[in-house]
């Protein structure tokens, strides 16, 4: 014989369980790309630091217009590239 519930009892059992589920996952990751605002406060320096790497080519980078955006990751890899020759 099937078990037959309410349909409050199963949306209350859902938007528990989604709730516990929540407090269980890391939080939201911050946006994709940095902007340039961004990326010097990730990585502790001036935006002219920034700009200066940039103009270099020794940090990746993607344009948005006349934007510059930046991937964290890249960003940890310049910082990498910067210890290795310390």
């Amino acid at each position: 014989m099937p078990l037959v519930l309410p349909g409050e009892l199963i949306e209350a059992v859902a938007h528990r369980v989604a709730e516990l589920l929540a407090d269980r996952l890391p939080p939201s990751m911050p946006s994709v790309y940095l902007d340039v605002d961004a990326a010097a406060g990730y990585l502790a320096r001036p935006k002219s630091r920034i700009y200066d790497l940039v103009a270099q080519g020794r940090l990746r980078h993607f344009r948005d217009g006349r934007s510059l955006l930046f991937r964290a990751e890249d960003l940890d890899a310049c910082l990498g590239e910067r210890e290795a020759s310390a």
